[in-house]
């Protein structure tokens, strides 16, 4: 049996959800110590590299209703509007706090490298790291940008204090052991040295909470219908304990929620409609609240 990646406690509660990933089942699991929940098993290091093939990033489906169906990497962006920042949340936040700060930046999970281009003709010094070869090939040859093709929790391409921050979009839910990922950004990020993460929190809402007790109550299980892409669940309280673990402290941990219209409808009729009834009342508690949010802007300060 394995142990949990925050406590090390091997006292787990089945959850009433799976998924199933070649012939295999992966159950949705809780640490009954620490509340962490994770799928248990896991897919093999053989098997992500599978599911994380080319056509992750160029043909997988738009599962956020935010947009229409994209490309990952689209060739007839390579021009001179990849030398004006596109704001998100992360730039917005770093321009904000530190307006006049040229950063030693690292973005693990970069992509096909627009964010790290932009941040460049700001004057940054910036690395990627990115565990697609389609993708870090595409930001090397057109881009022209120092990005690693490689996983963090494996490579040993970085040393010690080289950065002052990092970044990490949708990424720590998907590692094997994030736990020993904090780890290494607390290694190379140099004293006080920012790390600042975006994941999903979608366990932490209400309504799938209230969905769990119903299952459990019925002695039901729920077949995901996407592959296995996020090993790890996170809520504000445990991706706060693995932070403070691993030598940081939460400087910032933002907890907002989709607006309803952008929300994955999948299951079944009587599953899309609860969905929706219980999204609209737990924004409108959101914006008055700032809790119980699907999803999570973390930043936290390297205390070495």
């Amino acid at each position: 049996m394995r142990t949990c990646d925050l406590c090390g406690s091997s006292d787990f509660k089945k959850l009433p959800f799976y998924y199933e990933f070649e012939g295999q089942k992966l159950q949705g699991t809780r640490c009954r110590r620490c509340e962490l929940m994770f799928l248990d098993p896991q897919p093999t290091p053989a098997q992500l590299e599978r599911l994380y093939g080319k056509e992750y990033f160029t043909d997988r489906p738009n599962y956020d209703r935010t947009q229409q169906e994209v490309k990952f990497i689209e060739d007839g962006q390579k021009n001179e509007a990849l030398n004006q920042l596109r704001p998100d949340k992360f730039t917005d936040y770093v321009l904000a706090h530190y307006p006049d700060r040229q950063f030693r930046y690292l973005e693990v999970g970069c992509g096909p490298g627009y964010t790290l281009k932009s941040l460049q003709a700001l004057g940054w010094t910036t690395h990627g790291l990115e565990i697609s070869e389609h993708a870090a090939e595409f930001a090397r040859r057109e881009l022209h940008l120092p990005v690693v093709t490689g996983n963090i929790e494996t490579t040993e391409d970085f040393h010690a204090d080289q950065f002052d921050l990092a970044y990490m979009g949708d990424v720590l839910e998907h590692l094997r052991s994030p736990s020993a990922t904090l780890a290494k950004f607390h290694r190379i990020l140099g004293p006080g040295g920012l790390l600042v993460l975006a994941l999903p929190s979608v366990l932490n809402l209400p309504s799938v909470r209230l969905g769990f007790a119903a299952y459990g109550a019925l002695g039901k299980e729920r077949k995901m219908d996407i592959p296995p892409y996020h090993l790890f669940e996170f809520t504000p309280n445990t991706i706060r304990k693995m932070l403070e673990k691993n030598g940081f402290e939460v400087v910032d941990l933002l907890n907002p929620v989709k607006p309803p219209k952008h929300i994955r409808l999948g299951g079944n009729l009587m599953e899309k409609v609860s969905k929706l009834a219980g999204q609209y009342p737990t924004y409108y508690l959101n914006k008055l609240t700032g809790r119980f949010g699907d999803r999570m802007f973390v930043v936290a300060k390297n205390l070495k």
